[in-house]
Parts: C-alpha cells; structure tokens; sequence
C-alpha cells in the first residue's frame, strides 16, 4: 500500500509499504478515507523533534473499518470512524482517569511519530484497543468536518476549557495557526466580551478576525491594546498556540494578575526557561498539557451537526496522497494562503 515516510530533514516521500497486519484481538484496521497534514507533523519534517528515517507520519485520519479483532464490539467493518490523534488502552488507570496520553499498557499513544505506531498518512492503519479508540461517525457529517475533529478542534476546545474562560472575560490567543483559530472560535463558547489575536501572517490574521477576533501583527500593538481595554490589567486569559519559549514568556506577560495561561502549543525541548517569577508574583494559574481527543467529541459532534461549527471550511487545499512530498511543501511554506491540507489516498480520488 501506498504511505507518507520520513527520509530525513524536510523530505517525505510516498513510498509502497507493507498492509498493516490486525494489532490483536482488540484492534482493528481503518480504510483512510481522508487524512491531513498537522502542525505537530511539521516538527518532524524540519527534525526538530527525534524520528526514525521510515516512519509512517500523520495522526489525523477518518475511514472505514476493514477488519477488527475477536474481542472488537463497539465498531463493525464497514463502519465510518473518526481515528483520534492520541489513543489509549482503555483500561489502565490513566486511561480510566481520562488521560490516554498517560496510558501505561501503550508505550507509543500518538501515531504517526515512531514505528511502533504507524500513522495515518497511509491507505490504512492499524488501530489498537478499537472499541476504546475508533469514534463512529453519522452518516451525515462530511469526512471534512470529521477530519478536523481528529485533533485541532478537540485542542482548540480543551485549550478554551483549561482557560477557564468566563462570560464577559478578555481573551488573547497567541498563534493563529489551525490550532490557534480552533482556539478562537471555541473560546467563543464561553461567552468572552473580547478575544484579541497575534500573529504575524495576514491570511492568519484575516481568518482569526472572520471568526471574531480582533486581531495585531506584532506583540506591541496587541499588548498596548489589552491595556488599554482593561485599564492595563492585561488579558484575563491567554492561550498560547505557538509553542516556543518567545510566545510562552509572552503569555506570561500578557496576562493579568490572577488570570490563567493554557498552553497548546508543542514545546518539548528540555532547555526552556519557564517564566518562573511572573508566574509567581502575579498568581497565575498555567495548564499545558496533550488533549485526550474523546472528551470533546460529543460536545464538537453537536456543535457542527447544529451549525455553530463548520471545520471542513478551513480545508483549503486537498491533494491525492501521492502528491504528500507537495502537500508538505505547500503547508510548510504556506503556499497560496494554505491553512490545512487533506490528503485523499487513490481509492477515494473521485
């Protein structure tokens, strides 16, 4: 079958790899129907973070279940599934507890990122624990709005919610990547009076303020502005959607006296120095953490079955999963205002 690999930095290539084989009797094999490109994945095209040369990228995918294990019940082939970027066993305390990033039967929880859990940038996937794992889907939501439900949606939403976000509260998201604008619009939810956004791109900017904020190109401008709004107490939430160590001292900063700090964006390095004392003498409470993906299905299922969500509208470009090298290139580069991409292998080039 056809599959996106890791060569090495910045080079992707589809090449012809072995079918996935049936990961035990409680897991199943998904048909990708569609799979997209994510900013995460973008961190081991540059290398940024470790990969092995041959591993099968992406962690967003929806499909069809082909076959499942002895012990599947949840899920049938034939069956359309939503895969979910972080998976678990379904069992283990961290998984009881909600926290299938903390699973300890799985050694690998996210696809895409080692070759011991191949991902979906691929004509199929193995999925283990399918009944704890794969999310049925209704016959009338369009693989587009599934897609983005896989990952950045659920984020958006658990990044808004770790805010604790109150009716009336202002609101900076720095970042107005596909996460960031996931961010905004569910932070719209809680009832914000306001939600300022940064970032240095145009088209991102020109996104974020369709989707309601008010939107700054530089730091200066955007802090200046929480100022003067909040008689220079600052933002009583911000939401850091970038990931580096500038945006995360930015937030520190941006934020008010006993406001709150939630951070999605991906800042693994180990040599990152944490604005403790900002932290400190303005009592901020910080979450950061990896979304668990089913939590927030139920909620986004209704918010896009009744209209208040319409995430297939940020799929701006789509190739066949042979063309991903260009695919890569193109969100990478942010060619021809490319916000998100989706992948179609051949089967479903139609």
């Amino acid at each position: 079958m056809e599959a996106v690999v890791w060569e090495g930095r910045e080079r992707v290539a589809v090449a012809d790899v072995p079918e996935p084989e049936l990961p035990g009797v409680h897991g199943a094999i998904v048909r990708v129907s569609a799979a997209s490109i994510c900013g995460s994945d973008l961190h081991l095209f540059h290398e940024t973070v470790p990969v092995v040369p041959g591993t099968i990228l992406g962690h967003e995918a929806v499909g069809v279940v082909e076959a499942v294990g002895s012990q599947v019940s949840r899920v049938r082939p034939g069956d359309r599934v939503l895969i979910p970027a972080v998976i678990g066993c379904g069992s283990c305390p961290a998984c009881r507890a909600g926290y299938p990033v903390g699973c300890t039967t799985l050694a690998v929880k996210v696809f895409g990122v080692s070759p011991f859990l191949p991902g979906t940038q691929a004509e199929k996937v193995a999925v283990p624990y399918a009944d704890f794992n794969l999310w049925p889907l209704p016959a009338e939501m369009e693989d587009g709005d599934a897609l983005l439900l896989t990952d950045i949606y659920p984020t958006g939403l658990y990044a808004a919610e770790n805010a604790s976000i109150a009716p009336g509260d202002v609101v900076l998201v720095i970042g107005c990547g596909p996460v960031g604008l996931c961010a905004i619009q569910c932070a719209q939810l809680f009832g914000p009076s306001v939600i300022a956004a940064l970032d240095p791109i145009e088209e991102r900017r020109c996104w974020a303020q369709r989707f309601g904020a008010t939107v700054f190109a530089t730091a200066a401008e955007a802090t200046s502005y929480l100022g003067e709004i909040t008689g220079g107490r600052g933002a009583n939430a911000v939401i850091e959607a970038v990931g580096s160590e500038a945006t995360l001292h930015l937030a520190m900063d941006a934020v008010s006296t006993g406001g709150r700090v939630s951070m999605v964006g991906v800042l693994v390095r180990s040599d990152v120095s944490f604005p403790l004392g900002s932290a400190f003498l303005k009592d901020i409470s910080f979450r950061v953490g990896l979304v668990n993906v089913p939590r927030y299905l139920g909620r986004l299922e209704a918010l896009v079955r009744h209209g208040r969500l319409q995430p297939r509208t940020m799929l701006t470009h789509s190739f066949s999963l042979a063309e991903a090298p260009l695919a890569y290139r193109t969100f990478d580069r942010k060619l021809g205002g490319c916000l998100k991409v989706c992948l179609r292998p051949a089967r479903w080039c139609c």
